[in-house]
C-alpha cells in the first residue's frame, strides 16, 4: 500500500494546537485515515502514527480520571492504560472482518472497565461522533433486577439525580428523557404490573446518558474542563446505581 485512501472528514486544526488539555488533531486525523484505510498493511506502515496517537488518547485519559476521581473518589485507581480498550475488533462473529474500530475508547469505575458497576465513558471518532457519557451498559440480569428493585423501593434518589439543572444543561434535557433510550422494554419487565408508577424507568435495560461532542470541540483548548464538568452532572447518577448493585 504505497497510497492511501484521503480521509473524507476535514479535522480542524485551532491556532495554538495541540493542548495539553484536549485531544491533538493528530489524532483524530489519524482515526479519520484509518476509517478509509482499514486494514493490517495500513497500521504496519503508520505504525509511529499510531503509536502517537494512542499515546496522545491515553495521556488525556489520564487526566480525565484525575480529574473525575475528585469528583467521585469511587473510582479505581489504576493507570490510564488499563482505562483504554484495544483497536482491534472482535471478528469471531461477524461478516465484517475490518480489523480495527475506527474511534477510541476508554471507561472507568469502581471496579475497572471490566466490572459490572456503573461508570464513565468517552470515546474519540472523527465526524462529530465523539461521546462522554456514563451509567451501566447491557448489565447483567441479576445487576439489572437489583436496579429494577431499588427502583421499586424507592425511586426518590435516582429521580432527583436525574432532575439536576447540569443534566439539562449539558446534555439538553432531564428526567427520564435524559436517558438514551435504544434500550429498554416496549412493555413491563416480567412479573411488573404495566400501569407501575414507576413504569418509566422499569423499562429500561442499560441506563446511560450521553451526548456527542463535535471535533472542534474535542480539540480546542479547555475540552477537558468540558469532559469533566459532563461527568460532574453525573456522578450522583452513577452514585445511586452502584448504591443498588454495589
Amino acid at each position: 500500500m504505497d497510497d492511501i485512501n484521503p480521509a473524507i472528514i476535514d479535522i480542524p486544526h485551532p491556532e495554538g494546537s495541540p493542548f495539553a488539555d484536549a485531544v491533538s488533531p493528530d489524532t483524530l486525523q489519524f482515526m479519520a485515515d484509518l476509517a478509509e484505510n482499514n486494514e493490517r498493511e495500513f497500521m504496519l506502515l503508520h505504525n509511529e502514527r499510531w503509536l502517537k496517537t494512542k499515546q496522545d488518547f491515553t495521556d488525556f485519559v489520564g487526566q480525565v480520571m484525575e480529574h473525575t476521581r475528585q469528583l467521585d473518589p469511587s473510582i479505581l485507581e489504576s493507570p490510564a492504560k488499563e482505562a483504554v480498550y484495544r483497536l482491534n475488533r472482535d471478528l469471531r462473529f461477524t461478516n465484517d472482518k475490518r480489523p480495527y474500530k475506527t474511534f477510541l475508547s476508554a471507561s472507568f469505575s469502581r471496579g475497572g472497565k471490566k466490572s459490572p458497576f456503573a461508570g464513565y465513558y468517552l470515546s474519540v471518532c472523527p465526524g462529530n461522533r465523539s461521546f462522554i457519557g456514563a451509567g451501566v451498559w447491557s448489565p447483567s440480569s441479576a445487576i439489572i433486577s437489583r436496579i429494577r428493585e431499588g427502583i421499586m423501593n424507592d425511586p426518590t434518589l435516582l429521580r432527583q439525580a436525574l432532575e439536576l439543572p447540569m443534566i439539562e444543561e449539558i446534555y439538553g434535557s432531564k428526567g427520564v428523557d435524559a436517558l438514551e433510550d435504544d434500550d429498554r422494554l416496549k412493555t413491563a419487565p416480567k412479573g411488573v404490573d404495566k400501569n407501575h408508577p414507576d413504569i418509566d424507568l422499569l423499562r429500561y435495560k442499560s441506563f446511560v446518558i450521553g451526548r456527542r461532542w463535535e471535533d472542534q470541540e474535542v480539540v480546542s483548548e479547555g475540552f477537558l474542563e468540558k469532559v469533566t464538568d459532563a461527568y460532574e452532572a453525573l456522578v450522583p447518577f452513577v452514585t445511586v446505581l452502584n448504591a443498588w448493585t454495589g
